[in-house]
């Protein structure tokens, strides 16, 4: 008993003993780690980042993910902490943030717009805000930060300029402002960033010219400012326009170049590539693809690129032959797109020895060269190939044959067979045409007829749903042709339309209906009119549409009841619908498709007054002609008169630009509710300069709201944009589809006070007013 009392009495001691050392270390640990500054503790609690329970001023130095402290227990980094997403930024009191050196939240759906306190924090060094929701402006006191060296706040809604400010940041080394709403242009005085190594400030809405950017107004780039030290520039997808500055050879230290997306003009010839581009001995990566760069590609031979690895020069008008030297040039080549630009002769055997290679849509000839695949030179008319399977679902032509003995064979043979087919045609015609009836048509229609509804469709039925096309089922002639309505036995109603006995005898009709088949057989796009089957015969050619129920937007606009009744969110939505199918067909079809015919005849309404672009019959893929380049065709004029683009009056090139001229007219007159002739001729004069945009506006509408006011001077600046008698100067489609998708920002200038002169001259830039990502 007593040593079981001893025993007893000793392991309690050991116990006792080892929980008073542990409170005292515990004691010495709470001393070591000081509890957060009570101005720090104040902010963390009232911003509504955290939950409060969890908050804990003895514990937010040692316990809550992202926050670093010193040792005199002040806030130095907050790093993507571990707090409610969607918070807003306003809410954190940054002032009391003395030695912040490190602010960084990214992804984390932060709201709210970057306050100007944040200028205080004279110590922070990074601050990266990106891929999150913050809009407004970029607040001037970010001059203040002297010590910054990674200032990125990309992938938010910021608009407004570029404060000039941010060139008093003379440690900055990142300056990423991609993905934004950001509009002007880029103040030169950036340049003086002397420790400058990246600037993103790609997918904005910047102008002006890459001359004026990277050259100022006094002087070149010197080794006095970031010439020397510039690593990635990133200028892409903004509205900088004339061409790429010999100025560029200055960066010497430039390892990746992109400008790609912009209006870029000019011959690359006396720019970028004889001077610049042997001077940029490290580059890797250049893309200058979506421009309108003219010139050959003989400078690229100009000095050994030995480190560029990826060249993307694609969308542009670039001619002329490829260089055989031009791999063997750029040892390191791995990626090279030239794509939809107008290169000819054959492919280098060279290129073989490049890893990835897009030769496509060129006027390109030869042989597909061995090593090469279908894709890399599909759309080059010339390019020719033996493969029955490329031959067939390709289009590429059979090689001719290189045999001199086979090649006299057919020179004695050929006249033979086609003397003996053109004798078997006429033979087969006579016989067609004293044997078949148009009731033998009937009980037959699929033997005639081709059909991409639902496979059930027959002839029989548009016979009996028509009533043989009975007058009374008409709902409209047009051009070359009559439009009926129909209910299939299925109960579905679509629309006809129908070429009369005569027109199908001229071969213009028949080849427009066949043209629209071929180009309506592939397009799937809910702004544009679906086609659910068609029969081409000569004896009666009709194509089956979808069913539009408030007709033409041509038609509404002209009747004051329907007028009335299209109020101005659903003519809004009609501009944005419409902008949205010109962009998928500019820039989303392989081959890109331009309309040719666009008009407020041709925009359809349903019954939600949700508009289809139709009438393919003029549209042409931009790859047919051997001498276009990707959107250019060379063809006869076809359009609407009062739409068709000024520039078709002196040349017969046709682009997708004169698409872009078209919407821009239909854009107008849904604002105006009439065909806009009169503001047409005075473009480029004085007489209505002093009218406002709310004259202009349909009258037979009440006045807009301050909801939709915004939509309505969005619509009305994209419309002058479009009208830009330089086509060069118009956006493209799919810019203008860009600027519907986003949120405009406030309203600079009222609604009555905004002068056609204003809209005409563009002194509303798009940028300003109507913002994109």
């Amino acid at each position: 008993m007593q040593h079981f009392v001893s025993e007893f009495y000793g392991t309690n001691f050991v116990v006792i003993y080892g929980m008073l050392i542990m409170g005292i270390v515990l004691e010495l640990l709470a001393a070591a780690a000081p509890s957060l500054s009570p101005s720090e503790a104040k902010a963390i609690l009232n911003s509504g980042w955290w939950n409060q329970s969890e908050i804990n001023a003895y514990s937010i130095c040692s316990q809550m993910d992202g926050i670093v402290c010193n040792e005199a227990g002040s806030i130095t980094r907050i790093r993507n902490p571990d707090f409610k997403e969607g918070s807003n930024l306003a809410t954190l009191n940054l002032s009391a943030f003395e030695n912040l050196e490190w602010l960084e939240v990214s992804n984390r759906g932060l709201h709210g717009i970057i306050p100007p306190e944040i200028g205080n924090l004279s110590k922070l060094t990074h601050l990266i805000l990106s891929s999150n929701s913050l809009h407004g402006e970029i607040p001037p006191s970010l001059g203040n930060l002297s010590q910054l060296e990674i200032l990125s706040i990309s992938n938010n809604n910021i608009q407004g300029f570029i404060p000039p400010e941010l060139v008093s940041l003379k440690n900055l080394t990142v300056l990423d402002l991609s993905f934004n709403r950001i509009n002007g242009t880029l103040p030169i005085s950036l340049s003086n960033l002397t420790k400058l190594q990246s600037l993103d400030i790609s997918n904005n809405l910047l102008v002006g010219s890459l001359q004026s950017l990277l050259v100022g107004s006094q002087t070149q780039l010197t080794t006095t400012n970031f010439s020397h030290i510039l690593i990635h520039l990133d200028l892409s997808n903004n509205f900088f326009h004339g061409g790429i500055p010999p100025s560029l050879g200055s960066l010497t230290q430039l390892e990746t170049l992109i400008i790609s997306g912009n209006n870029l003009q000019g011959s690359i010839a006396p720019g970028i590539f004889p001077i610049s581009l042997s001077k940029l001995t490290k580059l890797k990566s250049l893309y200058l693809s979506n421009n309108q760069l003219i010139g050959s590609l003989q400078p690229l031979l100009v000095g050994r690129h030995a480190q560029l690895s990826s060249v993307d020069l694609s969308h542009n008008l670039i001619s002329g032959e490829i260089p055989p030297k031009l791999a063997c040039n750029m040892p390191s080549l791995k990626y090279l797109d030239l794509s939809y630009n107008n290169l000819i002769g054959t492919v280098p055997p060279t290129l073989q020895s490049v890893s990835y290679v897009d030769l496509s849509f060129n006027n390109l000839t030869g042989p597909i060269p061995q090593g090469f695949t279908e894709f890399q030179l599909i759309g080059n008319k010339d390019v020719c190939s033996n493969n029955p399977y490329y031959q067939t679902n390709y289009q590429f032509q059979p090689c001719a044959a290189r045999n001199n003995k086979v090649i006299h064979k057919w020179v004695i043979v050929f006249p033979i067979l086609i003397f003996l087919i053109i004798a078997l045609l006429l033979l087969y015609r006579r016989f067609i045409r004293s044997t078949i009836k148009i009731s033998s048509m009937a009980q037959n229609g699929d033997l005639f007829c081709i059909w991409n509804y639902d496979g059930r469709i027959a002839y029989q039925d548009i016979i009996t749903a028509t009533e043989d096309f009975d007058m009374k089922y008409c709902i409209g002639t047009g051009a070359y042709g009559s439009v009926y309505k129909a209910q299939l036995p299925s109960g579905k109603v679509v629309a006809l339309k129908k070429l009369h006995s005569f027109e199908a005898e001229v071969l213009a009709f028949e080849e427009s209906f066949k043209n629209e088949v071929k180009v309506l057989s592939d397009i799937k796009h809910r702004h544009i009119v679906k086609l659910y089957g068609y029969c081409l015969h000569r004896r009666i050619m009709f194509l089956i549409y979808e069913y539009m129920e408030k007709g033409s937007l041509f038609s509404v606009l002209y009747d004051d009841v329907e007028a009335m009744e299209l109020d101005w969110k659903k003519r809004v939505n009609i501009v944005k619908g419409t902008a949205h199918a010109l962009s998928y067909l500019h820039h989303d079809c392989t081959p890109p498709v331009v309309h040719r015919d666009i008009s407020a005849s041709n925009v359809l309404l349903n019954s939600e007054w949700e508009p289809s672009v139709g009438d393919f019959g003029t549209a042409r893929f931009l790859n047919l002609d051997s001498s276009n380049h990707g959107f250019k065709l060379r063809t006869l004029v076809a359009g609407t008169i009062g739409y068709i683009a000024p520039e078709l009056a002196y040349t017969m090139v046709v682009t997708e630009k004169c698409d872009v001229f078209s919407f821009g007219v239909v854009a107008l007159e849904t604002l105006m509710g009439k065909h806009p002739k009169e503001i047409l001729s005075s473009l480029q004069s004085t007489c209505t300069h002093s009218i406002t945009l709310y004259e202009l506006l349909d009258q037979r509408l009440p006045e807009p709201k301050v909801a939709f006011s915004l939509d309505i001077v969005r619509v009305a600046i994209i419309a002058f944009s479009c009208l830009n008698p330089n086509p060069c100067s118009r956006p493209t489609m799919k810019q203008v589809s860009q600027c519907f998708l986003t949120q405009p920002a406030p309203l600079l200038i009222p609604l009555h006070e905004i002068s056609l002169r204003q809209l005409i001259r563009q002194e509303l830039e798009l940028s300003k007013i109507v913002n994109s990502s």
